[in-house]
């Protein structure tokens, strides 16, 4: 067993390295350090930065982070995520046992910065991340029981931990029930694709103001109302173009483009590939 010798980090703390391949680093995501520290009132960290991410789970008392000049504090069961090159400070009032993991990694910058954009900050709370959490227990654990070195799996578990942060919990998906407007906004818009569907008529449709409607979608599906309709439009288009032999044309006129030209532009900027080389391309 390892253990700090700093101040204010307990007996049975433990902390470990992880080093990966050079060849490997453009492939996996990477553990640079991790540990599950027990520490009391002394312990506090102050760093202009460190060339990493940082992930933490508060397993018991407090931890409170000062990062871009605000104060977060993280209680029991919450997760902390943030970017150790900007100045950040820690430490706890009185005691807190946490597990930390010090990453970095192809993209993981930016699903960083996706991730607290949309969580609209670095602290995720514990009654919505607790596949998250289980996930960094896991990984710090495969070090602290001194299992063979696997990357691919310490980088599974990475990933999954920052995929279960972006997961919205199923209750919210439970809330749109048949009488809630962005449920009925959804249904009106699956039964009339190919009509014309402007944001003011759609929200006239469910009783909402327009700016009403594009909170609530953004809210509950993180989309707006227009870019969801877009999206229902080319699933729709996909679909029709791999299971009938319709022509292009009648496939963009079915799902509200007025003319072949402005169907193609459309999918072509959203799919990548244009409707006819999409039809070629094979499925499987």
């Amino acid at each position: 067993m390892l253990r700090q010798k700093e101040f204010g980090v307990l007996s049975g703390s433990e902390y470990f390295f992880g080093t990966l391949a050079m060849q490997k680093q453009a492939l996996f995501y990477s553990v640079h350090m991790c540990g599950h520290y027990y520490c009391d009132k002394r312990y506090r960290i102050d760093r202009q930065g460190l060339d990493c991410l940082m992930l933490m789970l508060v397993e018991n008392g407090t931890m409170e982070l000062q990062f871009h000049e605000k104060t977060i504090t993280a209680h029991s069961g919450d997760i902390l995520l943030f970017d150790g090159n900007d100045y950040h400070a820690y430490h706890t009032p009185e005691y807190v046992e946490f597990y930390w993991v010090h990453f970095s990694g192809v993209n993981s910058l930016e699903l960083y910065q996706h991730l607290t954009r949309e969580n609209g900050g670095v602290l995720y709370t514990a009654q919505k991340h607790a596949k998250a959490a289980a996930q960094i227990r896991t990984l710090v654990r495969q070090f602290a029981n001194h299992q063979l070195v696997n990357e691919a799996e310490h980088a599974r578990l990475l990933y999954s931990a920052l995929c279960y942060l972006a997961a919205r919990p199923s209750a919210e998906y439970h809330e749109l029930t048949s009488d809630d407007p962005v449920q009925q906004a959804v249904s009106y818009i699956q039964l009339h694709l190919g009509e014309d569907l402007r944001l003011k008529q759609l929200a006239k449709q469910v009783h909402l103001s327009p700016s009403h409607l594009i909170r609530l979608f953004r809210a509950r599906l993180h989309y707006s109302p227009h870019e969801f309709i877009i999206c229902m439009r080319m699933d729709r288009a996909k679909y029709l173009l791999k299971s009938t032999d319709l022509p292009i044309k009648a496939i963009g006129a079915e799902i509200g483009y007025r003319t072949e030209a402005s169907f193609t532009g459309a999918f072509t900027d959203k799919i990548g590939v244009s409707p006819r080389k999409f039809r070629e391309l094979p499925l499987g």
